[in-house]
């Protein structure tokens, strides 16, 4: 399986480079123990890749990945070969601006779930673009492995369990196992009088 990535932002790597740094001074709460004990000198980036968001509307509609909106860039970030956060960048006004850290467990989740598509004999000798689709009205996060032929899922955490289990999803049975959670989650929507879902 070959790797392939959009073209990134040209100044994406020196507009992260000044938020990790202040991030690794800080080493606040929450921050997991390997992020906490990297060093600025052993921080390397991967490739940006972009997020995808499907909405409730778009899962209850039917609408697919073709459907997904664009979002933001993502960057793994490794210390001494260690997957230790997934940085963002967001596209505002024509230029890119730092978005936010997590050091929680998707970049882990991420390397993974790459790891996985690798040992599938379905992806040998493909050629996929990397990228990472959200669907956040049913906590849904996927690596997604796009190519001209086909599309291939896999979801990661924080995605749960009961909703789909780590492994390679096509498009129609990965949608179709959001489908039930999609609808209960549009009829609380539907049914909430208080105007205080979704905001």
């Amino acid at each position: 399986m070959q790797l392939t990535y959009p073209k990134a932002p040209s100044n994406g790597v020196q507009t992260l480079r000044p938020a990790l740094q202040a991030a690794l001074q800080t080493q606040g709460f929450g921050i997991n123990r390997q992020f906490a004990s990297a060093t600025t000198s052993k921080i390397s980036l991967s490739e940006a890749y972009r997020g995808y968001s499907l909405s409730l509307e778009d899962l209850t509609q039917g609408k697919g990945l073709k459907d997904a909106k664009v979002g933001d860039w993502h960057y793994l970030v490794f210390s001494g070969g260690v997957t230790i956060a997934d940085a963002q960048l967001a596209e505002v006004r024509g230029h890119v601006e730092f978005s936010s850290l997590n050091h929680g467990a998707m970049a882990a989740a991420t390397v993974a779930a790459l790891k996985l598509a690798e040992q599938s004999p379905q992806l040998q000798g493909k050629t996929v673009e990397l990228r990472v689709l959200f669907v956040s009205a049913v906590h849904l996060v996927a690596i997604w492995l796009h190519a001209d032929s086909e599309d291939v899922l896999i979801p990661i955490e924080p995605t749960p369990k009961e909703l789909a289990v780590t492994q390679l999803y096509s498009e129609a049975s990965l949608l179709a196992r959001l489908k039930p959670a999609a609808d209960q989650a549009r009829q609380r929507f539907d049914a909430d009088t208080s105007g205080l879902l979704g905001s």
